[in-house]
């Protein structure tokens, strides 16, 4: 459920979320990059903790598949809030591997992942 409103007055904004080399980063509006977490490689799993919220999870044999459990999971307030405070990182592009994926203001659970079965 959402805390705006539906009827298109709520405040538009969104996060690009992306995996670059070890580590998850958000992208707001006006560019400004955070690192909100890492990657760890293990057994050819993925795995990633947030550093927010104690979010993380296991278990992915993509990079795809462990941003769309992050998107899946992520509070647009926590990420919100997370930008407030957090220092800027350097916009860390990795080229084709990088995949970014869009989180608009949202509570986590509206809609299912991407590719997911609940689709």
């Amino acid at each position: 459920m959402s805390i705006y409103p539906q009827d298109g007055t709520a405040p538009h904004s969104h996060y690009q979320l992306y995996v670059s080399g070890h580590g998850v980063y958000a992208e707001d509006r006006t560019g400004k990059v955070a690192e909100i977490g890492v990657i760890e490689a293990k057994d050819g799993e993925l795995a990633y903790h947030l550093e927010m919220d104690g979010l993380w999870g296991a278990g992915f044999l993509t990079a795809e598949k462990l941003l769309q459990d992050v998107a899946a999971k992520l509070a647009y307030a926590s990420l919100h809030r997370f930008f407030g405070t957090a220092p800027s990182a350097p916009s860390r592009e990795g080229g084709p591997a990088a995949l970014r994926l869009l989180l608009e203001n949202e509570e986590p659970g509206e809609h299912p992942p991407a590719g997911s079965a609940a689709e």
